[in-house]
């Protein structure tokens, strides 16, 4: 039996000495950084607005490409006067940096209880900064209904631009 408790204790002993200790540990100071570049800025330059509009006994749209301050009316409606592209201008964002632009896909325009659905498009969803402000639109196609009452029609959105 003494055998057996000495054969235990050497076990013992022995997975003990392969434990790590305090003693055998290794340390190393690591470095850290950071680079802080400037936070973009955006600003509204003109908003967005697709003037006078006659609606007809048929629901229409009225489309306003990004390209151009240039309208189209589909049949029913009737498009008079100009309009304009909502237009924006990023700037301050680092060069070499890819910024990305954000508009949500509709809004809706009220007047009173009556409303119309706009949907959003952005001239571009993101960009690679040169260093020099960029100038982007925001267009969009408007749905009105059939003999859509009359009013002035408005509506928010939210635009942001922000580093990829």
């Amino acid at each position: 039996m003494l055998n057996k408790t000495k054969i235990a204790l050497l076990g013992a002993m022995a997975v003990a000495a392969t434990a790590s200790t305090g003693a055998q540990a290794a340390t190393q100071t690591a470095n850290a950084e950071v680079d802080i570049i400037a936070a973009v800025q955006l600003a509204q330059n003109a908003s967005l607005d697709f003037g006078v509009v006659a609606s007809g006994a048929s629901a229409g749209t009225v489309e306003l490409p990004t390209g151009a301050d240039t309208r189209t009316c589909t049949a029913g409606l009737t498009c008079v006067g100009t309009a304009q592209r909502g237009q924006f201008t990023v700037s301050g964002a680092a060069t070499g940096f890819t910024v990305a632009i954000s508009v949500p896909a509709s809004t809706t325009l009220t007047s009173g209880g009556n409303t119309m659905t706009l949907a959003l498009t952005p001239s571009i969803t993101s960009f690679t900064s040169v260093g020099a402000p960029q100038v982007f639109y925001v267009g969009g196609s408007l749905a009105v209904g059939a003999s859509q009452p009359a009013g002035n029609y408005t509506g928010t959105y939210t635009v942001s631009a922000d580093y990829q």
